[in-house]
């Protein structure tokens, strides 16, 4: 058992929730508004929203105001798309691919230098289509928000483990 902790602690294994790669004197987060370069309104509101609740339930950081922060992190949604996923035998799509990329920054205010640089992450979900519009623009917008929620975690990962 003890030999099993020795391997696990060398390999730089870590229990989920317990690790950060964030630099210890950081520990106060701002987050900036989003920026959105594409045409899609008000994406980029519901995403810094939920990037804020992500961050808020994690208790290695605490988001707060920018006088306050300890680094800053920058997220612009870079792409926004949707595609056609599948087809039905008429030939008309059956589903559709909404796919969502932003670019992810966090500056250290101390070291007054970027810790991540413009690291990219997608992601994407499909939702089915059918004959009537509205029920197309109420599943496409549904779909955009599991996306946004999706990012928001990925980006809050990414604080924590990828870099």
């Amino acid at each position: 058992m003890l030999f099993l902790g020795f391997t696990l602690a060398s390999c730089g294994y870590r229990f989920a929730g317990s690790y950060s790669s964030l630099p210890m004197d950081i520990r106060n987060v701002y987050v900036d508004s989003v920026e959105n370069d594409t045409s899609e309104p008000s994406i980029q509101t519901n995403l810094r929203s939920y990037l804020i609740n992500q961050l808020n339930m994690d208790s290695r950081i605490k988001v707060t105001n920018k006088d306050a922060a300890d680094g800053y992190l920058y997220v612009k949604i870079i792409n926004y798309d949707i595609e056609q996923s599948s087809y039905a035998k008429s030939g008309f799509a059956s589903s559709y691919r909404c796919i969502i990329t932003v670019s992810v920054s966090f500056k250290s205010k101390k070291q007054d230098k970027y810790i991540i640089k413009d690291n990219i992450l997608t992601s994407y979900k499909d939702y089915n289509a059918n004959d009537q519009l509205s029920a197309i623009e109420i599943a496409r917008n549904r779909t955009s928000d599991e996306v946004l929620r999706d990012l928001a975690n990925k980006i809050k990962d990414d604080m924590f483990v990828n870099f």
